[in-house]
């Protein structure tokens, strides 16, 4: 497939993992290691100040963290999203994958949005020509639902059903993430009446300051009855990205526990500066990189820290 003609540069996460697969409620690599990804989400790709998702410098320098997958979070139906802005948007997610695959990184390609049983239509369209160019590829995820808002699993499961169809009718075993109700906390609902098929899992979000252990025991009810779980977002603040500035490491320290315990990987919210604690770059870092630790902020040395580990 385009893109896929030379093997991932030695030493690189895809050069050692190569590709993935699940086993029960875990990742396995193609060697039948299991492997915790860990890694940085973008910010909305389609509000980004600064091009740093599309950096290669800046994905160099993840690598030398050991950050072994990039969340590309491309807005849909929001302002200046695909929906209305498809050209530019689809450009963002092919420079990234054009990098992932030349550095040898994992990429999960996010359908981020709210509501997207809404525009369905448009969802098989892109991850249709998605999984055809890239599907050859062990690079690529696929998340096709961010943060479910206001909708029930029995209203959720039949748009996945078709994404996953229309993805595994080019691509037969990239892994597929599905997201859950009440902005992807209900794995419990969604382990009840799982969506068929193969290389699925089901993202669970969260921010320290504002999830605890009831949390947490949702997704042992999912993993309990065999959903293997993604975190494609999470950070050490509040849930609103930590606009008051705060920060729980603690808590956060417990949920990294609970991921080690159960083998599932996560990407952190968000590569950005600014204000808001959850951003991962401080003031002052060049835009797509290169950076250095100095150029994190606290939330992103906190999470690097967690990465390196």
């Amino acid at each position: 497939m385009s893109g896929c003609n030379s093997p991932a540069p030695a030493g690189s996460p895809v050069a050692t993992h190569g590709q993935l697969k699940v086993v029960g409620t875990k990742i396995q690599d193609q060697s039948g290691n299991p492997v915790q990804l860990k890694g940085i989400s973008s910010y909305w790709l389609n509000w980004e100040g600064q091009p740093d998702a599309e950096g290669k410098a800046g994905m160099q320098s993840m690598l030398t963290w050991k950050v072994a997958i990039l969340r590309a979070a491309m807005g849909t139906d929001a302002s200046g999203g695909y929906i209305g802005n498809q050209a530019a948007m689809q450009a963002k997610i092919d420079t990234i994958m054009s990098n992932a695959l030349s550095l040898g990184m994992y990429v999960i390609v996010d359908w981020h949005s709210g509501d997207a049983q809404n525009t369905q239509s448009q969802a098989v369209t892109f991850f249709t020509n998605l999984a055809t160019k890239y599907g050859a590829c062990p690079n690529i995820l696929y998340e096709d639902y961010n943060e479910p808002v206001n909708v029930t699993w029995s209203q959720i499961k039949p748009y996945h059903t078709a994404i996953v169809a229309a993805i595994r009718a080019k691509d037969p075993d990239n892994l597929i993430i599905m997201g859950t109700p009440t902005y992807s906390q209900d794995v419990d609902l969604a382990a009840a009446d799982p969506v068929a098929g193969t290389n699925l899992l089901y993202t669970l979000h969260w921010y320290s300051c504002s999830h605890t252990q009831w949390l947490r025991t949702k997704g042992d009810t999912a993993i309990s009855k065999g959903l293997a779980l993604f975190v494609t977002e999470f950070g050490a603040t509040n849930a609103d990205g930590g606009v008051d500035g705060k920060l729980c490491e603690p808590e956060a320290n417990n949920w990294f526990t609970w991921m080690a315990t159960n083998g599932i990987g996560g990407t952190a919210w968000k590569l950005a500066r600014g204000s808001d604690s959850s951003n991962l770059l401080a003031s002052g870092a060049p835009g797509g990189g290169p950076w250095t630790t100095s150029n994190l902020s606290p939330h992103g040395q906190f999470i690097v820290s967690w990465i390196g580990q």
